[in-house]
């Protein structure tokens, strides 16, 4: 099938747009977790639950979407998952227990996770491989503004009307996301099989692509970098609105300078890949990521009580080094697909966003009182990005070369 002419400024745009779906429907509620648990009258670490549910449901929806996406091309799936998350956003506004916000927001990640790996599958089409890097640097930069407004707007629903609007404001979003694309996304996929989805088949591929090293280890490092963000975006509500108790705007102005950490990083990585190899790029930064994790650690090991300030800027510090590692680990990890490339991107994150909902998980369980958790967490993953990213690749590379 051939692949349309793209307008490759539009498309960075629209699919930044559509990225920005993901950081909005996370972050948005993230200061209404304390009214959330009044309403429902549990508690705050029970709420981050829902991050939980809504992490495994896009783990869980990208693996089905990524067959279809294979079968039917990307913008069919594209419109009838977004429909899906526009009304589970609607239902969830009715959520009467926190059970059954849970569930519903399950629900909301199984339609939203398409954009996922449609985004991914859409550039695979229409850059070649050594431009990747550079396209998901760009789309991240896009969906950037999300994470520093989105607490910010979150806030604004909360205390002038109710948690619930930011739902309301998320159906919205995503509706004049459906109509977009629907109107100005032409159909990108180069390859569209005619073959019936088999479940048999199907755990076939997804087993094929497993077995390819490069996909698997750098999916892995992407997969536990992207995580060390899932643990700070579930565990900020708590340090700084309950252990630092500060108010929302204030969190809200935290929360945006460190998201603008990651988008500096992003920015700053896309403009290097222009003149440096991608991959150089990142074991650079995973090692500096685990250097920085380290010396914080040891600094909150001998301070305790660290201040707010200086969480701050360990976090953005963090989050900076993230920003040089997930687009070059991704763009490596889809480097050996061509026709089953929404496969390999669904699978893919499949697997980065079921880490995400293990990392989410046991900072809802094995929640504490201070920051010293959070960050040797950050260490430990920090260690396993280089061992993923740096050490193994650099093995099996080696290898390859002495079999020859």
């Amino acid at each position: 099938m051939k692949n349309p002419a793209v307008n490759k400024t539009f498309l960075i745009v629209l699919l930044g747009i559509l990225a920005a779906i993901g950081p909005f429907t996370i972050d948005m509620y993230l200061p209404g977790f304390q009214k959330i648990a009044e309403e429902f009258s549990t508690v705050e670490h029970r709420v981050a639950y829902t991050l939980t549910s809504y992490f495994v449901g896009i783990a869980i929806g990208q693996i089905f979407y990524g067959p279809i996406i294979d079968k039917y091309g990307r913008k069919k799936p594209l419109l009838i998952g977004l429909s899906l998350y526009l009304l589970t956003a609607v239902a969830i506004s009715f959520s009467t227990t926190i059970e059954i916000m849970i569930g519903l927001r399950f629900l909301q990640a199984l339609g939203g996770c398409v954009g996922m790996v449609a985004s991914t599958a859409i550039i695979t089409d229409v850059y070649e491989v050594n431009y990747r890097a550079r396209a998901f640097s760009l789309i991240m930069l896009v969906m950037g503004v999300a994470p520093l407004i989105a607490p910010a707007a979150g806030s604004f629903f909360i205390e002038q009307l109710n948690w619930k609007y930011i739902f309301y404001f998320l159906a919205a979003f995503s509706g004049l996301v459906l109509v977009m694309i629907y109107f100005l996304l032409p159909e990108t996929a180069k390859y569209m099989h005619s073959n019936k989805l088999i479940p048999k088949e199907i755990a076939k591929e997804y087993v094929g692509i497993l077995k390819n090293r490069t996909f698997l280890y750098y999916t892995l490092a992407s997969s536990i970098a992207l995580s060390i963000l899932f643990a700070y975006i579930s565990s900020a509500s708590f340090i700084f609105l309950t252990y630092f108790e500060l108010d929302k705007t204030t969190f809200s102005i935290l929360f945006a300078i460190n998201a603008s950490g990651l988008i500096a990083g992003t920015y700053i990585n896309g403009w290097l890949t222009r003149k440096y190899n991608y991959l150089r790029i990142g074991n650079i930064a995973c090692v500096v990521l685990f250097g920085i994790s380290l010396l914080i650690l040891g600094i909150n090991s001998f301070i305790p009580n660290l201040p707010y300030q200086a969480v701050v800027a360990c976090l953005f510090s963090i989050l900076f080094t993230i920003g040089f590692i997930n687009p070059n680990a991704l763009a490596a990890s889809m480097s050996p697909f061509t026709e089953n490339s929404g496969a390999a991107s669904a699978l893919g994150g499949a697997i980065r966003m079921g880490a995400g909902a293990m990392v989410a998980g046991l900072v809802a369980t094995f929640s504490s009182d201070d920051t010293f958790t959070l960050f040797l967490l950050i260490s430990v993953l920090s260690l396993f990005t280089v061992l993923f990213y740096f050490i193994l690749p650099r093995r099996f590379q080696k290898k390859l070369e002495n079999r020859k």
